[in-house]
């Protein structure tokens, strides 16, 4: 979210000078934008992070642009990040129509995002509201059915969405239960050398892929990773090499995308601990569980 995201004082350098992160694996790639597709390899659009050391307002010093490089990747790795795109929802917040961020669905109209995605004030944690949910297509949209469980400390929430009712432009909307959904890993030692992908809607362009080496403990309700992300990342999943999400993405480091340039997320296992404590014996939990691999 782009009133939430930036958490601490960022360190300025030279206006608009590009940083270079040593642990990016992948920059900001586009997945429904700036796409061709070609006989060898399939050609993505990519964006940076510019620092303005002009701007005096935090959450404005990074600015997400798009860039003049283009990335080549296999037919095999386009259709892969498609298919965890595809399960990737852009969100617009309750109470704040102008802003956005991330939810990804995991199965039976079941969605997970950040709790600052629900309520940009912070200040809802049990009702729906008008937040909304868009395909990284833009093709089709779901309102919200009602919050299961939200923890504001932890910046998560288990929402249960619903497809629109029919109507005069949309006869037949889709429904929900037919969007692909991701598979969980509630793991408490992955693979902290590996490459983790992060999908989201950063400054609010659309769906974007990208990945980074390395995954650190933080403290017990957070993991420190690499891969690029941005304001309206947020809620999105952190994914590990084998396609798995294992945590959801609530921050960015105030370092931007330099070598030092951390993000946050709550991992998957700490989310299955708070849902067994406080929503045990609920067909919802038991649904969750049901999900992990």
């Amino acid at each position: 979210m782009q009133f939430l995201w930036v958490l601490l004082t960022f360190v300025t350098s030279l206006c608009h000078a590009v940083i270079v992160p040593s642990r990016t694996v992948m920059p900001f790639s586009a997945v429904y934008s700036g796409v061709r597709v070609k006989s060898e390899h399939v050609t993505l659009s990519t964006a940076t992070l510019y620092q303005n050391f002009s701007e005096r307002e935090p959450s404005r010093e990074w600015e997400f642009r798009g860039s003049s490089k283009s990335l080549n990747v296999s037919h095999e790795k386009f259709e892969t990040i498609r298919a965890l795109s595809d399960a990737t929802l852009r969100a617009t917040p309750g109470d704040d129509a102008g802003s956005f961020g991330t939810a990804f669905h995991i199965g039976q109209g079941y969605i997970l995002t950040n709790q600052h995605v629900l309520s940009t004030s912070r200040s809802n944690t049990t009702q729906c509201k008008s937040l909304r949910m868009q395909t990284g297509d833009g093709k089709d949209s779901f309102d919200c059915e009602r919050v299961v469980y939200c923890h504001r400390e932890m910046d998560f929430c288990l929402i249960k969405m619903k497809s629109k009712k029919p109507g005069l432009f949309n006869r037949n909307p889709r429904q929900i239960q037919t969007l692909p959904r991701h598979r969980l890993r509630a793991t408490r030692s992955p693979d902290y050398a590996g490459v983790f992908a992060a999908i989201g809607n950063p400054a609010g362009e659309g769906i974007h892929y990208s990945e980074g080496s390395g995954l650190q403990p933080y403290r017990r309700n957070t993991w420190l990773f690499f891969a690029p992300v941005h304001s309206g990342n947020s809620g999105g999943p952190l994914i590990n090499e084998a396609g798995e999400v294992v945590g959801v993405v609530y921050a960015q480091s105030k370092y931007g995308v330099n070598e030092d340039g951390y993000n946050m997320a709550v991992p998957l296992y700490r989310i299955l601990e708070e849902l067994k404590e406080n929503i045990a014996g609920s067909e919802d939990l038991r649904f969750f569980e049901n999900s992990l691999l």
